[in-house]
C-alpha cells in the first residue's frame, strides 16, 4: 500500500496538486474540524470524514493508492493515512494552519464562543 511519504519530487508535487481541492473541502467541514479537535480515537475521526466526505476520501485514498476501495480496506487505509498525518511534524502542523484558515471565516463570537446576547 502506498503512503503520502512514498512520493518524492515532482510525483509528490503533482500528487499534492490532485490531493488539495477534496482536502480542502474535508478540513473546512466544521464538523470534521470539531471532530479532529475532540480527543477521540482516530477511527472516529475516520468514520466522520467517511461519513461526511466519503467521495472526497474515496478521492484522496485512491490518488495516493490506487488500488480498488473495498468494504475491507477503506478504513483501514484512512486510518492509516490519519496515522501518519498524526506522527509527520509537518503535516501536522499544514493541517493545522488548514483548520485555522477554515476557522477564519467564522465570526468573532462563534470562534471565541462568546455569547450571542
Amino acid at each position: 500500500m502506498k503512503r503520502l511519504s512514498d512520493y518524492k519530487g515532482e510525483e509528490a508535487i503533482d500528487l499534492w496538486m490532485e490531493l488539495l481541492e477534496p482536502i480542502i473541502k474535508i478540513t473546512s467541514d466544521n464538523q470534521v474540524a470539531n471532530t479532529f479537535r475532540t480527543n477521540v480515537p482516530i477511527i472516529s475521526k475516520a468514520q466522520t470524514i467517511v461519513k461526511l466526505h466519503k467521495k472526497e476520501a474515496v478521492e484522496i485514498l485512491t490518488k495516493i493508492d490506487p488500488t480498488p476501495i473495498d468494504g475491507l480496506n477503506l478504513i483501514i487505509r484512512l486510518v492509516d493515512l490519519l496515522i501518519e498525518i498524526e506522527e509527520h511534524e509537518e503535516l501536522k502542523s499544514f493541517f493545522s494552519v488548514a483548520e485555522t484558515e477554515g476557522e477564519s471565516s467564522n465570526s468573532a463570537m462563534e470562534s471565541t464562543g462568546a455569547s450571542v446576547i
